[in-house]
């Protein structure tokens, strides 16, 4: 009997103690370094934040800071040192850092932010992710914006020699990569700053999606657009999670937030982009802007210019031991899927 009770209390304490572990809430702090009406933050980080509030019955919650703790830049190490738990980096704000995510993002490689986001993660997650690119903090997710496309402040760019010369405000990556081979004077800036780039008369244009021609309040400054199909180059994003603070979670809510990331992730990004890449091609449609569709011509001269750049990423593929003819393969074979859906 009494070593039946000794049983009884000593399971009645294991379970106390489990109880308060498994209950135990846990806030964690997100830093943007773009505004909160931004389409990113407004229709993606807190929906996604809200999803996992709901999904773990109120154990995780996710804060938004009322400001950004570093620069733009310096999210990565903000997050890596434990500043701050969540944020979304700009993978073209670090050069040479994260050269295998140029993948995604070459010139004409995808027609939505969606539908590259998908491909991107699936291709990422299957190829790269052994290359440890993000080492330092957990990685939730990639995504995509939709595509890039060149505004400028004074003059239309229908011919490949209306680029020599101008200064263009890029974020870096990609979109630097491209101003340099169309001989483009490349800004490397954060968005953030674009307006008053272009406002200053420092910068001719900006190359964005469209969604940033009003997140950013650029459509009474920029005067020309120039749209390309599949866009003249896109950008990655990550999310990314301080490893302490993902240690700090319950093995089931740590199941729970990874089963909200990876792909769902993506598509929540892709979407949030879209929806707003629509709304601001209607402000572009709305006459303000002179808005140019680049012809054969124009395309083809791109295409020469930059037709360089996917056999430098293959190479940079080889000397970390990635099959990038597989990677490239399958991510333009889901693309192409997906983008026919």
């Amino acid at each position: 009997m009494i070593k039946a009770l000794a049983t009884l209390a000593i399971a009645g304490a294991a379970l106390a103690a489990a109880l308060p572990a498994y209950a135990q809430k846990v806030q964690l702090t997100v830093s943007s370094w773009l505004p909160p009406t931004h389409a990113l933050i407004a229709d993606f980080i807190m929906p996604w934040a809200k999803e996992i509030e709901q999904a773990t019955d109120g154990r995780v919650t996710l804060r938004l800071l009322p400001k950004p703790v570093t620069n733009p830049a310096g999210h990565f190490d903000a997050v890596r040192d434990g500043l701050v738990d969540i944020t979304f980096i700009s993978h073209s704000y670090y050069p040479g850092r994260f050269q295998l995510t140029k993948f995604a993002v070459l010139p004409f490689s995808g027609n939505t932010a969606l539908s590259r986001s998908v491909a991107a993660w699936d291709t990422y997650e299957k190829y790269l992710l052994k290359a440890d690119e993000h080492r330092g903090v957990k990685l939730l997710g990639i995504y995509t914006h939709g595509p890039g496309i060149a505004f400028t402040t004074s003059k239309p760019i229908a011919q490949i020699g209306d680029f020599e010369g101008l200064k263009i405000r890029v974020g870096g990556g990609m979109a630097a990569d491209v101003a340099k081979a169309l001989g483009v004077s490349p800004i490397a800036k954060p968005a953030p700053e674009s307006y008053e780039l272009l406002s200053t008369g420092v910068v001719d244009g900006v190359f964005f999606p469209a969604e940033s021609l009003v997140s950013f309040k650029l459509d009474s400054i920029i005067k020309h657009a120039t749209t390309f199909p599949g866009g003249l180059y896109s950008d990655t994003h990550a999310i990314i999670m301080n490893e302490d603070a993902f240690a700090r979670l319950s093995k089931q809510d740590q199941d729970t937030v990874l089963k909200l990331s990876g792909r769902h992730l993506a598509e929540l990004a892709g979407k949030a982009w879209d929806k707003h890449d629509a709304a601001a091609r209607k402000v572009m449609d709305g006459g303000g802007i002179q808005v140019v569709a680049a012809d054969d011509a124009l395309v083809a001269a791109v295409r020469e210019r930059t037709q360089g750049f996917e056999q430098a990423w293959l190479d940079a593929a080889a000397a970390k031991g990635i099959d990038g003819p597989a990677a490239l393969a399958a991510f333009r074979a889901e693309l192409k899927q997906l983008d026919g859906q």
